[in-house]
């Protein structure tokens, strides 16, 4: 080959080395293609109790169920990513630092101009949260109230468009008395609607405005609200990614939500929805003689220091005996064992009585590891701390009580100083729970505390009842007896 025939070869190469780099810069890179080569699918999300949180040291919430289910097939793991509010969580999938975005978001025009959406998830509806001793029946009855809520929510605009229609006043704390008028009492952004709904519970305010679901979701239910008012149209709950010409990641994303596996956790979600509240204790025989239709599997299977009678209290306190029971967290069977849990201790059908209570047990043993160096009534209440919320926020409970100079190894509170109980309550608040001595997020502790307080008084009641069926000499004895491996039904 002449110099002439090279010149003109190596012309076009560096011509088609151009138009190759040119051409690369034009085709946006494939994410899903990226996600799969990584082998990670970044999730954005508050861990705020409603969507995506932990419970018993498990992920837990319907985003958080979907996505480790459409991360598993893809073949990749998934890891969420702290956001401390929905906006941080919107701009870290519209910045490219989160594949998508889960932080119980609707669609609104607003948001749909800053990311792109997925297929909904679920339909939701907002609904006004009141006691339901005199519950309101319309909104007009609402005039001369206060209604505590964000501003800057999108509860807001229902709110005006329904006193425009109506012809109904608003109050703002800026503006005068007007007892023809809804007073709207403006809620501090640091406080979540979760905060708000157990303040309507407590009586602290009278009335705030949430989403359906929210409240009647595992960490929003109170057995003393009303949510019967709703309020504008229903809205769809859907992920969110980034806007741009990379459609793979979405496209795939949506065909999987249409699939019948993500289908079964959003209906096994919804039905659970349905349920809450609704009262399914029924009333069993219970033999003579005993504390529980299950005290010798209790006395099978307890292990020191928890006996028999510990094993029933906190069965009481999980299930009421109930062997088929499930939590909206999708916790199982007598003694409530998550599913993760259930393998953990070998467990496979945690409604069979016999397996569940072994495995409660055996998952005691493994949380009483962690605190058999504190004295012995405090390492029982951190253990069933632990079995109840988690360890993980039982330890950012823990820092809590470290920072504020309280006893870390002191779970109940007395008369003169702060037990750990009061640390893990202030773990319901977003500015304890967003705070970075929590590695785990929201927390509701209020349960906790209530829990393990109801497991000692539980404890000391059977203890009692003891007492009085060995002094009548009622008390069954021991016994061996083969349990069937097939659910028990009530």
């Amino acid at each position: 080959m002449n110099r002439s025939s090279n010149s003109w070869f190596f012309t076009l190469s560096v011509i088609a080395l151009i138009g190759t780099i040119i051409y690369a810069c034009k085709v946006p890179k494939n994410r899903l293609k990226s996600i799969k080569e990584v082998g990670i699918l970044t999730v954005a999300t508050r861990m705020d109790g409603v969507g995506c949180f932990y419970h018993r040291d498990q992920l837990a919430g319907l985003e958080c169920d979907l996505l480790q289910a459409y991360a598993e097939n893809l073949g990749v793991d998934v890891e969420f990513k702290r956001a401390a509010s929905i906006n941080e969580s919107l701009t870290m999938a519209r910045e490219k630092k989160a594949d998508i975005a889960a932080s119980d978001l609707t669609y609104t025009n607003r948001r749909w101009e800053q990311v792109t959406f997925s297929h909904a998830l679920f339909e939701t509806r907002e609904v006004l949260v009141q006691r339901k001793e005199n519950a309101l029946t319309q909104f007009k009855e609402l005039k001369g109230k206060t209604l505590t809520i964000h501003l800057d929510s999108a509860y807001i605009e229902e709110v005006k468009d329904k006193a425009l229609l109506q012809k109904i006043p608003l109050r703002f704390p800026s503006h005068p008395e007007n007892t023809a008028a809804i007073s709207i009492d403006a809620a501090d952004n640091k406080v979540s609607v979760l905060e708000l709904i157990d303040s309507v519970s407590m009586g602290e305010i009278d009335f705030t405005i949430a989403d359906e679901h929210i409240v009647n979701g595992s960490n929003g239910y109170n057995d003393n609200l009303d949510t019967s008012l709703v309020f504008g149209e229903n809205r769809w709950v859907a992920f969110a990614l980034t806007k741009d010409h990379d459609t793979s990641l979405v496209n795939n994303l949506n065909q999987w939500l249409e699939s019948e596996e993500a289908q079964t956790i959003v209906r096994a979600y919804l039905s659970l929805l349905k349920t809450q509240g609704v009262d399914n204790v029924r009333g069993y025989a219970l033999p003579k003689g005993t504390l529980s239709p299950w005290d010798r599997l209790f006395k099978r299977y307890a292990s020191e220091p928890f006996d028999w009678v510990w094993l029933a209290a906190q069965t009481s306190t999980e299930s009421n005996f109930r062997p088929n029971a499930v939590s909206l967290a999708g916790a199982q069977g007598l003694m409530q064992l998550m599913p993760e849990t259930a393998k953990e201790v070998g467990v496979k059908d945690s409604f069979n009585p016999t397996q569940n209570i072994r495995g409660g047990s055996k998952y005691n043993q493994k949380q009483y590891r962690r605190w058999k160096n504190l004295p012995k009534r405090e390492a029982m209440a951190f253990t069933f701390a632990s079995y109840n919320a988690g360890a993980g926020h039982v330890l950012d409970a823990r820092r809590l009580a470290l920072q504020d100079g309280a006893n870390p190894d002191q779970w109940f509170s007395t008369s003169i100083s702060k037990g750990v109980e009061d640390y893990i309550v202030l773990l319901q608040k977003a500015e304890y729970y967003n705070s970075p001595m929590a590695k785990y997020g929201y927390c509701r502790g209020t349960e906790t505390r209530q829990y393990v307080r109801k497991i000692f008084q539980q404890e000391a009641s059977y203890r009692s009842q003891l007492k009085d069926l060995l002094k009548n000499k009622e008390l069954i004895p021991d016994g061996h007896e083969q349990f069937s491996d097939t659910p028990y039904k009530l």
